[in-house]
């Protein structure tokens, strides 16, 4: 008796990296990039974090925005998420913007 986990790949899948990179996100229900966007999210906001907290937000949400307009042109990634990216980088911006209390410019 055998039973399969997930489906194997057949040869047409495993021609191009389109091909492999959608039968991995079919394999892992849909949530293959934006699970890996989360993943890159996390990692680039603990990298910059000594930069300051609002810092590493902006440069997170900026990073993953650009990850995620590829991924959309390229048919990985529902267009819903870099929306929201979108939107958090927007939000992040005016934050940061508003934070400034001084005239001084910044150093």
């Amino acid at each position: 008796m055998s039973t399969e986990l997930y489906p194997y790949p057949t040869a047409n899948e495993t021609q191009s990296l389109t091909g492999l990179a959608n039968y991995i996100n079919n394999v892992a229900g849909g949530n293959f990039f934006s699970l890996l966007l989360l993943g890159m999210f996390i990692i680039s906001f603990v990298v910059t974090m000594s930069f300051g907290i609002g810092n590493a937000f902006v440069f997170a949400t900026f990073f993953c925005s650009i990850l995620a307009i590829f991924f959309v042109i390229a048919g990985f990634l529902n267009p819903t998420w870099m929306y929201l990216l979108f939107v958090l980088l927007a939000i992040s911006l005016v934050l940061k913007r508003l934070g400034k209390s001084s005239t001084l410019p910044q150093i």
